[in-house]
């Protein structure tokens, strides 16, 4: 987690930032926002940062992915992969619940950071 947390604080520095988002079916992200706005800044449904999709998609919970707009370090790039589908402005992405809940923890945010 170290060394994540100082790759995200050097693209704060010199980037344009990095972006945590939330996908799953609107019955799982409601009880996902509810449950984040209880420490965080209150986010909606609509906000940036926020993919509902259908109902019928055979998906149960909620993705969290972290984007980064730059190549990861070589300690830690085998925890991402390559991001050519989704915010494009973010070549790689990371999706791991567990190590972005420990994100919020630590302050990080839905959208960007």
């Amino acid at each position: 987690m170290r060394e994540l947390l100082v790759f995200l604080a050097d693209i704060s520095d010199n980037h344009e930032g990095f972006f945590i988002e939330a996908e799953g079916r609107s019955e799982s992200i409601n009880r996902f926002i509810n449950n984040y706005n209880r420490t965080h800044p209150a986010i909606t449904i609509c906000d940036d940062g926020i993919r509902t999709l259908s109902d019928d998609v055979d998906k149960w919970g909620v993705e969290l992915r972290l984007y980064v707009p730059c190549t990861p370090p070589a300690s830690i790039v085998r925890m991402f992969t390559r991001n050519t589908v989704y915010r494009n402005e973010y070549p790689y992405r990371l999706n791991n619940n567990e190590i972005i809940y420990e994100l919020f923890d630590r302050g990080f945010v839905i959208g960007l950071n």
